[in-house]
């Protein structure tokens, strides 16, 4: 029993690993041959992330062909892209949410990692964010936490105890204060959001989030939540509301489905 707790904590573990190893040696190699600077970081960062997609393909194929974890009869259906629609916007509205709460709290002012990442990533311009942050990435990681991390999670300890471990570890894998708070938290949606509308659905939850906290960055689209601090907390409650309630109608009406 222990060997095999073993070699389960193993198949969890690697994929992470290796995934962690390709994209930063990449980097590495990358970064030598070429500075890093703010402006070409997220170049950089879409090679190395591209890098690695072929390993854990590998890894969710496999998975894939041995489980039938996580697949939607209705895959293709109306219904199924209404379903997975509405999971995407209900985990984008309590990004926003969770974004201002964050930022109230003065963390995003005191990590110095944090502003360091933050300037990296957004430093190559608008569509370079978009084209890495908003879409190689979340599909990448959505992939490895989501299809590869939480689906054998589930397999060995249930639903809910591989929703929070899978959020955990992408979590910590962010490697600073914020973003282990951000991450771990949206984590949890997008795991339950893989559950009740499949992997896809995850990935446009991710794009999604990703895509609005871009915009809010590089545009003045969202200003309106700064205009004053009576704004900013009404947005915050207001996005709050919508998206867990729009949450929980989607979940229950899954578990009717299911049920």
């Amino acid at each position: 029993m222990k060997d095999n707790n073993y070699w389960r904590v193993w198949g969890i573990v690697y994929p992470v690993g290796i995934y962690f190893v390709v994209t930063n040696l990449v980097m590495f190699v990358l970064g030598n041959v070429w500075r890093m600077t703010n402006e070409n970081y997220m170049i950089q960062h879409i090679i190395a992330t591209a890098a690695a997609c072929p390993f854990l393909y590998s890894f969710y194929r496999r998975d894939k062909g041995q489980s039938a974890v996580m697949e939607d009869g209705r895959k293709g259906t109306a219904a199924a892209f209404l379903t997975g629609a509405g999971f995407a916007l209900a985990v984008a509205l309590a990004g926003v949410a969770l974004n201002n709460l964050i930022g109230y709290t003065g963390l995003k002012e005191t990590s110095e990692n944090y502003r360091q990442v933050s300037d990296a990533f957004y430093g190559g311009g608008l569509w370079l964010s978009i084209w890495g942050s908003c879409l190689l990435v979340p599909l990448l990681e959505e992939l490895l936490y989501r299809g590869i991390v939480y689906r054998r999670l589930r397999a060995w300890v249930g639903v809910w105890p591989a929703v929070f471990v899978s959020a955990l570890i992408f979590g910590a894998m962010h490697f600073n204060l914020v973003q282990f708070l951000y991450a771990g938290l949206i984590g949890i949606l997008l795991a339950v959001t893989a559950e009740r509308a499949g992997l896809a659905a995850a990935m446009a939850a991710h794009m999604l989030t990703n895509l609005i906290s871009v915009l809010r960055s590089q545009t003045h689209w969202f200003d309106f939540m700064h205009a004053s601090q009576a704004a900013g907390y009404a947005a915050t409650a207001v996005t709050a509301v919508l998206a867990a309630v729009l949450f929980l109608v989607l979940c229950r009406r899954e578990n009717s489905r299911c049920g």
